[in-house]
């Protein structure tokens, strides 16, 4: 509301600056030689290019200019005679940020006069200006320089102009501008000061029409223009010059302009009309008039590294590179300088995926893997766009290279799924591997001690035990059978018509690695072909030729042509091992997610009034429970304090730490296979005085205090250490389970039944209640935003630290984090036939072993590692 009567209050002042200045509203009579080239058709509250630094434009438009734009103008007369022109070039940053700047030069050459020429003017216009934006608020300044052949006066005189412009809603705009305010003189008396008031409504609340009232005035005082030292000037409000514009967007690509003025000071009326064609990055626009003996036909042409749209009167057909899509991007120069990471490959391939669903001209997609870099869960997020691409009439074909349970997941959603001859299809089902090493550590001489709650917080079995725990066994059975149940509901549905059922299903996996000519003779394949052979099978599809078009995922520059704030929603992303400093991914320990950092922007956001909501996004397995305390009090901060919704999307994995974090949302959003719950905490030290013995290696150590040495490997913990170890993580745990209590409105009583280090998939979790939807980051989004109160079909500014376009879609990859985290089963789901090596093994115990953390720090972290091949 305060925002509103803030907008309202800049706008009312705008307006009542315009009606009492000195000489508000009257007739525009300045000769062309100071207004520049007349451009095609002016509109001046439309003109955020180049254009706005015409001789009848606003110079604050430059302010919502972004990118980089090339301008260059030819205006005749109607009798084909060239009277001008004029190149405009303007480069800047503010087109969709909230605050930038940008700046603008011209050169327009004026030939008025039949004897002058292009190549030697009558007058050359020279132009520089700045224009700087804050929100929806622009303001702009230029100053011009004549130089002239005829005019001795004219010939190095300067003027300078400055406007303010605003776009407060997203159907109103308002611009007031004043024209030559330095007075600059000729022959001794003082140009007058030119002012232009504006107004533009969009009815429709979109860019499709838009009608714009402009009012022009002069002062009084009787000083002449320059050129004519006899003009005499109507001036005053008396003599309002009033302009009514209209734009109308017909179709993509194409505008349709007119304009209607009145005269005041010999009661004209004149009447334009124009035309603008917009090819992407090109555009073409003219306008011109006939009227009382004398008109104008000027015609411009236009290019920026911003697309302003085009035509598309034909379907299509695009075809994705899934893998290339979903694979990590290699940190640019820019990424590098900026300290940022690199966008999220996932985020972005769905914003693709929804982008084509929008797109009316897009009938078919073709989507090719050979292997997907992402985990079950992310595989869910993509099987929900595809199905929602369907659903909107678009025609979905699936070419799988190579890959296994996971890519074939994704392939069974679309209408037809096919495979290259010679595919390596490795769809055999789901399975886990644990590794155990105390029997190795006792031959090493070292045991490990580990103090926790409840046999399902397992993380350290990797030390403490040789065989796999009763309550280990039933969590992965549980957890695998949910996921493969789930897995073969979707196959049989997708693939029921083609005679997969359940059974036959069932009976393909156990036999292992599949032939392509297998997988279509049992029907869960459409055909073989070749990349070359996919055009034709999709115009089959279609009933029609067609060509496949390549695309990426990297988002459209497109000009903004919004109007109004955009409701700014701030992206938290809680990605690797939780510890309470950043760190950067290691060969074995993975990326650590720093919970100062993380505490820092969330009560930015927090106090920031122009962020609606808060969106965290977890992929976490948890680490250091302090860190995770951390991150919890700015999130319950935020929202109960700030008043800001707080919505939970849950990536990969939300476990135990994660979990923690996640607790404080107003909601929390999952995929049904997110490993969740792992409500649960640890602590742990290694006794290795047995190796160092064996080794000959003695120590002595010099105290201050009983356990000042407690962290150190050199001695077992003495009986009332590891009462108080115990009764530290009891405490912590209590805690924990006091604030899930709290966030997920249940009973300890009930929370600690499912808790216990009990690992859940997200729609177990959901059954149990820790989790209050199923879908994925854009579900949650939209959460947030209905929360907010912003309407589901406006657009936001989503503020996501891991996107160069804010503050940006950082660390390892999806698929990378997982295997960082002991996961890699769970990443790939067989993705892409991995072969089983010693490696592996070894990293996931190294692994391990930095998943315990510090010594005698409490843990909030996954209880076990899951591999699925």
């Amino acid at each position: 509301m305060f925002q509103d009567l803030k907008k309202l209050f800049v706008g009312l002042f705008l307006l009542a600056v315009a009606l009492r200045s000195p000489a508000a509203f009257s007739q525009q009579t300045t000769p062309s030689i100071t207004l520049g080239v007349k451009q095609a058709l002016e509109i001046p509250l439309l003109q955020d290019d180049g254009t706005a630094m015409s001789g009848t434009g606003n110079p604050a438009m430059l302010g919502f200019a972004g990118g980089v734009h090339l301008d260059v103008t030819t205006q005749s007369n109607t009798y084909g005679a060239r009277e001008g022109q004029g190149l405009y070039f303007t480069a800047g940053n503010s087109s969709r940020g909230e605050v930038g700047v940008n700046f603008g030069f011209a050169s327009e050459n004026l030939q008025p006069d039949p004897q002058c020429s292009s190549l030697n003017p009558c007058a050359r216009r020279t132009t520089g200006a700045l224009g700087v934006r804050a929100g929806f608020l622009s303001l702009g300044g230029q100053i011009h320089q004549f130089s002239s052949i005829q005019s001795r006066a004219l010939d190095g005189r300067t003027s300078g102009d400055f406007g303010i412009a605003m776009r407060p809603w997203p159907w109103l705009s308002l611009g007031f501008a004043a024209y030559e305010v330095n007075r600059p003189s000729l022959n001794g008396l003082e140009l007058p000061v030119r002012y232009t008031g504006s107004i533009a409504i969009r009815p429709l609340l979109s860019d499709r029409l838009t009608l714009e009232l402009d009012g022009t005035a002069v002062s009084c005082g009787g000083t002449p223009a320059f050129g004519d030292p006899t003009a005499i000037r109507a001036c005053g409000i008396s003599n309002t010059d009033l302009r009514t514009s209209i734009e109308l967007k017909a179709f993509d690509g194409i505008r349709l302009l007119g304009a209607v003025q009145h005269t005041a000071g010999d009661a004209r009326w004149t009447a334009e009309m124009g035309l603008a064609v917009d090819l992407g990055h090109l555009g073409i626009r003219v306008g011109g008039t006939g009227a009382h003996g004398y008109g104008y036909l000027s015609s411009n042409i236009h290019l920026s590294s911003e697309s302003y749209g085009k035509p598309a009167f034909t379907d299509r057909a695009v075809e994705l590179n899934l893998t290339q899509a979903l694979t990590k991007k290699t940190p640019g120069l820019a990424d590098l300088f900026f300290d940022r990471e690199p966008p999220d490959p996932l985020l972005r391939t769905l914003e693709t995926l929804r982008r084509l669903r929008f797109d009316r001209h897009v009938r078919a997609l073709v989507l090719t893997a050979n292997g997907l870099p992402t985990s079950l869960a992310g595989a869910e997020e993509l099987r929900s766009e595809i199905e929602a691409l369907r659903a909107a009439g678009k025609k979905v074909v699936f070419l799988m290279e190579n890959g296994g349970d996971l890519e074939y997941y994704v392939a069974a959603s679309a209408d037809r799924v096919y495979a290259i001859p010679q595919a390596l299809l490795d769809i055999n089902g789901f399975s886990a591997t644990v590794f155990f090493a105390a029997a190795g550590l006792d031959k090493l001489g070292v045991k490990a001690e580990f103090f926790r709650i409840g046999a399902y917080k397992n993380a350290p079995d990797l030390f403490t035990r040789s065989d796999m725990s009763p309550e280990q066994r039933e969590v992965e059975t549980s957890m695998l059978g949910d996921m493969a149940a789930r897995y073969a509901a979707a196959v049989v549905e997708s693939r029921g018509a083609h005679g997969v059922d359940e059974g036959k299903l069932r009976s393909l996996l156990d036999r292992g690695i599949l032939s392509p000519q297998d997988a279509v003779e049992a029907g869960l394949l459409d055909g073989l072909v070749y990349q070359d052979q996919l055009a034709e099978e999709v115009g089959k599809l279609l009933g029609a030729k067609v060509k496949l078009s390549e695309i990426n995922t990297d988002p459209p520059v497109l000009r903004e042509t919004r109007w109004g704030d955009r409701a700014k929603v701030v992206l938290v992303r809680v990605e690797g091992a939780i510890g309470m400093e950043d760190q950067p991914a290691s060969l074995f320990g993975g990326k650590v997610a720093g919970a100062r950092s993380l505490a820092k922007r969330i009560r930015k956001a927090a106090d920031d009034s122009d962020v609606s909501a808060i969106v965290v996004r977890v992929d976490s397995p948890g680490g250091d429970g302090s860190a995770s305390d951390v991150i919890w009090r700015e999130l319950v901060r935020a929202r109960k304090e700030k008043g800001k919704p707080v919505v939970v999307s849950m990536g990969e994995y939300a476990a135990s730490g994660g979990y923690y974090v996640a607790a404080a949302g107003d909601a929390i959003w999952a995929e049904p296979s997110t490993i969740t719950g792992s409500i649960g905490v640890f602590a742990g030290h290694f006794d290795a005085s047995g190796l160092l013995a064996k080794l000959g290696v003695l120590s002595e150590t010099v105290k201050t205090s009983e356990s000042a040495d407690i962290g150190t490997p050199v001695r077992p913990l003495t009986d009332k250490e590891r009462t108080r170890m115990q009764l530290l993580v009891d405490s912590f745990y209590k805690e924990f389970v006091s604030k899930v209590s709290e966030g997920r409105g249940m009973s300890f009583e009930k929370v600690d039944a499912i808790a216990r280090g009990r690992v859940w998939t997200g729609a177990q979790a959901k059954q149990n209640g820790l989790v209050d939807h199923l879908g994925g980051l854009q579900d949650a989004i939209s959460d947030a935003k209905v929360r907010a109160g912003i309407s589901l079909a406006d657009d936001i500014v989503l503020d996501d630290e891991r996107d160069a376009s804010a503050s940006g879609e950082a660390g390892l990859g999806t698929h990378a984090m997982l295997r960082a985290a002991g996961l890699e089963g769970l990443a790939g789901l067989v993705g892409a036939g991995a072969v089983p090596s010693i490696t592996p093994a070894l990293t996931k115990a190294l692994q391990s072993l930095d998943a315990l953390g510090a010594p005698n720090t409490v843990r909030a972290r996954l209880p076990f590692e899951l591999d699925i091949h």
